[in-house]
């Protein structure tokens, strides 16, 4: 079985301005095309005409609003009318509307609006230079916090040597070429530590950083499931490993490149143990103050079948019971051993009248040695979707944020149909009191590895 589907493309093109700007004066100018221009008058002349009806006798201070001329404004703020010769008494605007200026047109300039379109139009310029003007390059929608993955400097500088070295310092884009803490949507509180990075390039293709992120994210996800002085068994898991049965199956380090040894029989009871730990980050990014779930389990399941499974939107109901779908909306990146895409999730948990959302990246690659000798890993982690900007909120949808989600599928020693699965989730939702994070993640993650248990 292999991962190819049919390739989704992002149906949405929304801007990826790391902040709102004002409406600038050309969209301004679009709401007042055809409207009349009035003007105050002093007038000490007896009677005015104004589309051919008397308005009367009016006293030397009195004033009228008569209708002048018609017309559009310009792009750049100037109004651009057509006199009307029957409505002008003022000896300035007669001259205007004299027979050699019949037919013709007026402007008249908007001081304020100029500025602001000249304000708005130097902005975009010096933006659109750097994006829009980019060969290939259209605008992002899709963008995720990378402040917390220590390899991610280095992978910056790797994917800039490789992919986008001819391009000089002044031509880098915020997001796409290079990290900013400027955050992609208004509603995210700005945070000077966080880097946001594009994950596409507004043409439905991974961006310039992509790469990076993917491996800087599968990079910490691994060094953070082997790192021991991170976690805290719970006390079933403390004394399975007292017995030293998982010794030698359990934190073993992906260096040798092989399989891993496994220390109950297919068929046997203890099998069917789940190992639990929870534990904490020593980074002070966005997330840290909320607990880590790792579990450990033996599936009778091949690797490749188990990555195929986590990794196919379709089949997701048949593990999580609590699924309402999940759809893919971009895939970025799909072959036979690599998968980059974004996806949405929907799940409905009992005793809740809402709809519990996660949008994230998804992304799955080999483990190092191959799928045949050393496995899979499928990493996620929430993303920032610029569509959110225009979309309606929906009071009966609560969005929650997959900070990173791990499975790691190891193969076994001489067992084609069977692997180790290493879940690590560290999630922030609004439903989750702080004080029962923990503990709910933990049953939960027991509850993953069993309901993947069922298919096999």
């Amino acid at each position: 079985m292999g991962f190819t589907k049919k390739k989704a493309r992002s149906s949405f093109s929304v801007s990826s301005k790391s902040e709102s700007k004002p409406t600038s004066s050309s969209s301004r100018s679009k709401n007042l095309l055809s409207k009349s221009l009035p003007a105050k008058m002093m007038t000490d002349q007896p009677q005015y005409v104004t589309d051919d009806k008397d308005v009367g006798m009016r006293g030397d201070r009195d004033f009228i609003c008569i209708s002048l001329a018609t017309g559009t404004f310009t792009s750049s703020g100037v109004f651009s009318m057509t006199m009307s010769l029957g409505n002008t008494t003022n000896s300035s605007i007669r001259n205007a509307s004299s027979p050699q200026n019949s037919g013709g047109t007026v402007s008249v300039e908007s001081f304020s609006d100029r500025d602001d379109y000249e304000s708005d139009t130097d902005a975009a310029a010096a933006d659109g230079q750097k994006s829009n003007n980019l060969d290939g390059l259209g605008t992002s929608t899709i963008f995720i916090r990378t402040a917390d993955l220590p390899y991610m400097k280095e992978a910056v500088l790797q994917s800039r040597q490789s992919s986008f070295s001819d391009l000089d310092e002044t031509d880098l884009v915020e997001h796409v070429h290079k990290p900013s803490s400027n955050p992609p949507l208004p509603s995210v509180q700005h945070d000077p530590d966080e880097c946001w990075v594009a994950l596409d390039n507004g043409n439905g293709d991974m961006a310039p950083l992509g790469p990076a992120v993917t491996q800087a994210l599968v990079k910490a996800g691994l060094d953070a499931a082997m790192d021991k002085s991170m976690w805290t068994a719970n006390g079933g898991t403390h004394k399975l490993l007292q017995s030293g049965k998982w010794d030698n199956t359990v934190f073993l380090s992906f260096d040798e490149h092989r399989p891993v040894p496994i220390p109950h029989a297919k068929g046997s009871k203890e099998e069917n143990d789940v190992l639990v730990w929870s534990g904490t980050w020593d980074h002070k990014h966005y997330g840290n103050d909320l607990p880590a779930i790792r579990c450990e389990a033996i599936v009778n399941m091949s690797p490749r079948s188990l990555a195929t499974l986590l990794v196919d939107s379709s089949r997701v109901k048949e593990y999580n019971k609590m699924s309402i779908g999940r759809e893919d909306i971009m895939v970025l990146q799909e072959d036979e051993t690599c998968v980059t895409k974004i996806v949405v999730g929907k799940s409905k948990p009992p005793m809740l009248s809402k709809t519990l959302m996660l949008k994230s990246l998804l992304h799955m690659e080999e483990l190092p040695g191959g799928g045949d000798q050393g496995g899979y890993v499928v990493v996620s982690r929430a993303i920032a979707h610029a569509e959110d900007v225009e979309a309606v909120e929906d009071p009966k949808v609560i969005l929650s944020e997959m900070l990173l989600g791990l499975n790691i599928i190891r193969c076994v020693e001489g067992e084609l149909d069977r692997c180790v699965l290493i879940s690590l989730t560290h999630l922030r939702s609004p439903v989750i009191p702080m004080m029962m994070a923990k503990r709910l993640g933990m049953s939960s993650a027991v509850n993953f590895i069993n309901d993947i248990r069922a298919l096999c």
